[in-house]
């Protein structure tokens, strides 16, 4: 590619380092960051549902920005965003932290919309050399935030603040490493007129889909909100809670490789997506039975999270019929399911301040478990919007 396209690769990477670690680092450190700002549970929930929302809401104004301004400036400014999110939600006030939150979830979304953009505007011949990198350091990102950012807090003894801020920081640099880019101007393609959105939605097929994505969204970012909190009220030290949040993200990896994979070898994959699910409802109901043999209903999750996000992923490309169909497709199941999503945190959070322990708050994400199962026999079926 040349030193040029190197530096370029290793902007992008740089930019998907950040675009969950923000979100993932707030999990360990919930219990003190409570009870300094006088958050309830359900409050603190939408410190993982703020950026969720946003995803739902706000990737048409994140297009629109790139075609304005252009993707690498927009791309810088998201990481900006992120730094000046992170400063805001330090300050002493519950506001000014939903507020750094609310920051931090734009900047992110823009670089959820705009980084694919960047891969194929600059690296047309070797898509998937880029894309493949920019997935694996988002998740890479994700896991050592979730892994470092109790011991930055207690060990090292930074306090939730600094943590926050030192995680934040690595926005900055991959603004450094984003800048040399900003002297050009690529500008983001406008969406082509969806005259048959109407039909997309009326399709039932669109909304098991949607269903599907939006329950195994939620699962995933209520576990990931909640499960520290529920293992140090377990007894579990931060940093082992902490590192058990950063295993869940981790073990994702390896399923959200090999399901598309299978997926794509038959035309049904209700039987594959059933499967997924029961990975899901052992976990959840484990910590429901058995909370002290964590690591074990962890490493399920886990190994479902990543296997139904890609299975949901490669069904957007299976139950359309044509490109255009599947963008319709995917923007329709991308909005509703991320609202569907953003729930999750605050109800657990919510169940949890009105009840002594986390059985209720658990069996209500069984129950979700039983909902993605039904969804997923329609979103599995072989048929086509």
């Amino acid at each position: 590619m040349g030193r040029g396209g190197w530096l370029t690769l290793l902007g992008v990477v740089l930019l998907a380092l950040n675009l969950r670690a923000a979100i993932v680092a707030v999990p360990p450190l919930l219990p003190e960051l409570q009870v300094d700002l006088d958050l309830g549970r359900s409050a603190a929930g939408l410190l993982t549902a703020l950026p969720v929302l946003c995803f739902g809401l706000l990737s048409p104004l994140a297009a629109l920005l790139g075609r304005r301004i252009g993707i690498e400036l927009a791309l810088l400014a998201a990481m900006l965003g992120i730094v000046l999110g992170s400063l805001t939600r330090t300050l002493p006030h519950a506001g000014w932290m939903l507020l750094g939150t609310a920051i931090v979830g734009a900047g992110i979304t823009v670089g959820n919309v705009l980084v694919p953009s960047a891969v194929k505007q600059h690296f047309p011949g070797r898509p998937g050399l880029a894309t493949g990198l920019s997935t694996a350091s988002m998740t890479t990102g994700a896991t050592v935030a979730a892994a470092v950012s109790a011991p930055l807090a207690y060990a090292l003894g930074w306090g939730w603040r600094g943590s926050l801020l030192a995680l934040g920081a690595f926005a900055g640099v991959a603004a450094l490493g984003w800048l040399p880019q900003v002297r050009r101007r690529h500008i983001a393609p406008a969406a082509k007129p969806q005259q048959s959105s109407g039909r997309i939605l009326r399709s039932p097929v669109t909304w098991q889909v949607a269903v599907f994505m939006g329950t195994q969204s939620m699962l995933y970012y209520a576990i990931l909100t909640w499960l520290p909190s529920l293992l140090r009220d377990q007894g579990v030290e931060p940093t082992r809670a902490g590192a058990a949040l950063a295993l869940f993200n981790l073990l994702g990896i390896g399923t959200a490789l090999v399901v598309p994979t299978l997926a794509v070898r038959r035309p049904d994959q209700r039987g594959l997506a059933l499967v997924v699910c029961a990975g899901w409802a052992v976990g959840v109901l484990g910590l429901l039975a058995l909370p002290s043999w964590y690591l074990l209903w962890t490493v399920l999750a886990g190994l479902a999270q990543g296997a139904a996000l890609s299975l949901t992923l490669i069904l957007l490309v299976l139950r359309a019929r044509t490109p255009e169909s599947a963008r319709q497709l995917s923007g329709a199941v991308q909005s509703v399911g991320y609202l569907i999503s953003a729930s999750g945190p605050v109800l657990v959070g919510a169940l949890r301040d009105v009840t002594t322990g986390w059985g209720l708050p658990l069996a209500a994400l069984a129950v979700v478990t039983a909902v993605m199962a039904v969804s997923a026999l329609g979103a599995g079926k072989d048929r086509q919007v």
